[in-house]
């Protein structure tokens, strides 16, 4: 009864509202601060600078993906298809719902590499969330002393230093031919070849073997875009009077936005709030509510301009596209 999906959803759409309620309840928004910032044009256009370059940047970095599968979409199409999968976002439960949306149609282009396709979504992913992670990870090694009396944080960072000393032994070992001439990692890949559909996301894995330069400057867009965010959601503090230095946004923004990508309710809405109130307070902020105050500020700047990828997707949902085999259907159910 529990792994029923309706009533997944009624129970993450519960936890959610009970959020919300929380923010509300525990005053972790101040609304008359953001009434002004809200209805300033020229906050708003410097916002939407800022989320444009990240979408660029985000496009980009899959664009690179994409040819290494040897897709031949377009940046024009990705670029929709980004904008289209931002607006879903906006709308579906956590900040992954538009990554569906986006494997879907991406799957629909190319209905012979469907697999390839669809692991380009995942892949870039991936890649945005583990870079996003290394930030923090390493703003925290240098700066340890914030740990100071604070066990909930020292938690998050041995987990994210545990996470990125693996990536980085891991990484370079994948690229790597004697690697994968061992006992063990022969024995791995025998069993994964014994299911259709993990074979063919193996191979598609393989595929960036010989590609390192490829996946080194998506990661290096990635950090990009991520940098882009941190000063983003530092400026916009400022304008808020957080007395927060722009280092410690390198560890509260993304965590935060981790935080947010839990599937309750759309646009990562009460969790967001409660993650940057949370960290704002674990800072040291005497009036975390900002924390809460400056995500409501760039959810709401997001909103606005998600709901651009309206107009990509009324175009892109008039574009004919293939009728693929059944037997190619991965992810597509």
């Amino acid at each position: 009864m529990l792994f029923n999906p309706k009533v997944k959803f009624v129970l993450k759409t519960s936890v959610g509202l009970g959020l919300v309620a929380w923010v509300l309840h525990g005053k972790m928004v101040d609304f008359s601060l953001l009434r002004n910032l809200i209805l300033n044009p020229l906050n708003l256009l410097v916002a939407f600078v800022f989320l444009a370059t990240s979408t660029l940047l985000c496009t980009a970095r899959w664009l690179i993906l994409v040819r290494g599968q040897g897709l031949q979409l377009s940046f024009r199409d990705l670029f929709s298809l980004t904008m289209i999968g931002n607006f879903f976002n906006t709308f579906m439960p956590g900040s992954v719902g538009g990554d569906l949306i986006k494997a879907w149609y991406i799957a629909g282009k190319e209905p012979n590499k469907r697999t390839k396709a669809v692991f380009t979504v995942l892949l870039d992913r991936v890649l945005g969330l583990s870079v996003i992670i290394f930030y923090a990870a390493f703003t925290l090694l240098l700066f340890s002393h914030w740990l100071n009396g604070h066990p909930e944080l020292k938690v998050i960072a041995i987990c994210l230093w545990s996470f990125t000393l693996l990536s980085f032994l891991v990484g370079p070992f994948f690229f790597f031919s004697a690697g994968f001439k061992t006992r063990f990692t022969k024995k791995g890949t025998e069993y994964l070849r014994r299911s259709e559909k993990l074979s063919k996301i193996l191979d598609a894995t393989m595929l960036y073997r010989n590609q390192p330069r490829k996946i080194l400057m998506a990661i290096l867009l990635s950090a990009l875009s991520i940098l882009a965010s941190i000063y983003f959601h530092s400026l916009q503090g400022q304008l808020l009077g957080a007395p927060l230095s722009l280092i410690q946004y390198f560890v509260v923004v993304p965590l935060a936005i981790t935080a947010s990508a839990v599937p309750l309710l759309p646009g990562g809405i009460g969790t967001g709030q409660v993650a940057f109130f949370t960290l704002f307070k674990w800072m040291g902020i005497n009036n975390p509510e900002l924390g809460g105050t400056l995500c409501t500020l760039i959810q709401i700047y997001n909103i606005l301009f998600n709901c651009l990828g309206y107009f990509f997707y009324l175009h892109f949902k008039r574009l004919p596209s293939a009728k693929p085999a059944k037997k190619n259907m991965l992810f597509c159910h």
